[in-house]
């Protein structure tokens, strides 16, 4: 037996093998170098699929990623996005499964469930039937259900809940989450929901006086689904169908629960966040969270939604209605999205969210330009956060936009008081200082912190922004979070 000969022939296989990980990783170190030298000759399109960077970043340690290498990061199993521009989807890409077990790649047709980008579809349906003269906006609903109504108590003596305050998430109806049916269970329908007949629901309440508040609202969308079939006598489903679906074009789209034989082989398997898949669900919350779709059309509806808007084309509502959806005013005036408005833009938001799937629309409307994501991965919240900071960039769109920090000089003294423990979105925080660096402990990860202003602290990993109060007796801290929504941490006393 020749050892020597077999200690040669594995020494020199290990070395080609380090010899080839070498090379592909300074393959794509230039490849990145490159992308990032001719940041301004890439594409749109490149910019987002290729040219990836966190919304907060210092200015010299830009970090650039690609949508594949995120999603092979953080096992995101498949996605498609596609870019509505000048009332066309102007380009789209697919990435990974639809189906894993059987190889199924994500295509055009893929359907993905959509969880919440149902009630953007579900607020223009009840929108379409206020113009019809079937509902009102601002009457009293229980004027028009039949099968269930808000119950009378303290919170509605006064002030009663319409379609307005439903649409708008400000019925003073609690967030709750219903919970999903498998094809071999008891299928109760909305109405018997509400009704208290399935034990394993939560029951639907009033918890605040209607239109003093925002409160997000699950149920709300479900009564809204209620009054839609109680006004029409027509299975929701079907409404949508009708004053939808055919009108804007969208043949790869369903209410119906459970999911049509013609479009059940086209339905994406959702997946956890270790790749695990999960069973087909059946959501009975059809009008907040039932829709399954794709990408595109959820484009053609977008589409249709701005030609109604800016071109006055009134295919599925007319200008005036049109502008109370895209407004101008402050929280409690929204209908249908989350705004970010001012006098150069208006720029509109909805995300959605079911066990195995994610996916949201982000659009301009000066621009009238969106972009839709879908995705069959519990853990893509990361990738939805850097494609809102790409498009902004990318088309230049007045809001969102990425922003770069410079590294400055703070005396941390001034800030004692704030170092301390803090309850951010039930995570357990800790903000310490040590000689004069800053570090800050999120449950058990513990990262350095940058100074990036007088007030502000950069965490570039996650990527956050830690704000001390400008207000001295505020003992609360503001966390930008990585898709430049913020919220309180709270002292933990």
């Amino acid at each position: 037996m020749n050892t020597s000969f077999e200690f040669r022939d594995y020494y020199l296989f290990y070395l080609f093998l380090c010899l080839n990980i070498l090379l592909s990783c300074n393959s794509k170190i230039e490849s990145k170098k490159q992308i990032k030298n001719n940041v301004g000759n890439l594409t749109p399109q490149e910019k987002i699929t290729n040219n990836l960077t966190p919304y907060y970043y210092l200015e010299d340690q830009t970090p650039i990623t690609t949508i594949k290498e995120v999603m092979e990061k953080d096992n995101i199993t498949g996605a498609r996005i596609i870019f509505v521009d000048s009332s066309k989807i102007s380009w789209s890409k697919n990435y990974g499964y639809a189906n894993i077990k059987d190889t199924i790649k994500v295509s055009n047709n893929t359907l993905f469930s959509g969880a919440s980008l149902s009630k953007p579809i579900t607020t223009v349906t009840a929108l379409k039937l206020v113009e019809k003269g079937i509902l009102s906006l601002d009457d009293d609903i229980n004027k028009i259900l039949k099968r269930w109504k808000i119950p009378e108590n303290n919170f509605t003596k006064n002030s009663k809940v319409t379609l307005r305050s439903l649409i708008g998430h400000r019925s003073g109806l609690n967030r709750s989450f219903w919970m999903s049916y498998s094809p071999n269970e008891k299928l109760y329908t909305n109405a018997e929901i509400l009704n208290q007949k399935d034990p394993k629901q939560p029951r639907t309440k009033m918890i605040n006086i209607p239109n003093t508040s925002y409160k997000y609202s699950n149920p709300g969308y479900q009564v809204i689904e209620l009054l839609i079939e109680d006004a029409t006598g027509i299975p929701f489903e079907k409404v949508v169908d009708s004053l939808i679906f055919k009108p804007c074009g969208m043949k790869n789209s369903t209410f119906s629960q459970p999911i049509p034989k013609d479009l059940i082989k086209q339905k994406a398997t959702g997946y956890s966040k270790n790749k695990m898949p999960y069973p087909y669900q059946i959501y009975p919350f059809k009008g907040a969270g039932g829709i399954w779709t794709t990408p595109d059309d959820l484009g053609l509806f977008l589409i249709t939604l701005f030609n109604d808007h800016v071109k006055g084309k009134q295919i599925l509502l007319s200008q005036k209605m049109t502008n109370q959806i895209f407004n101008q005013g402050g929280e409690m005036d929204k209908l249908g999205f989350t705004l970010w408005n001012g006098d150069e833009d208006i720029i509109f938001r909805h995300t959605g969210s079911n066990i195995g799937f994610n996916c949201f629309m982000l659009g301009s409307i000066k621009k009238q330009q969106a972009v839709v994501l879908m995705t069959n991965s519990d853990n893509a919240q990361k990738l939805q956060d850097y494609i809102q900071r790409a498009v902004p960039d990318a088309y230049d769109w007045a809001y969102l936009k990425s922003k770069p920090y410079i590294k400055s000089s703070v005396n941390l003294n001034n800030f004692t008081k704030y170092f301390r423990q803090y309850n951010w979105e039930n995570n357990y925080v800790l903000l310490s200082k040590e000689n004069n660096s800053a570090f800050i402990n999120i449950n058990n990860e513990r990262f350095k912190l940058i100074p990036v202003g007088k007030r502000t602290l950069l965490l570039k990993e996650k990527p956050l922004l830690i704000k001390f109060p400008k207000k001295e007796n505020n003992k609360e801290l503001i966390i930008y979070k990585s898709n430049g929504d913020y919220s309180v941490a709270y002292p933990i006393l």
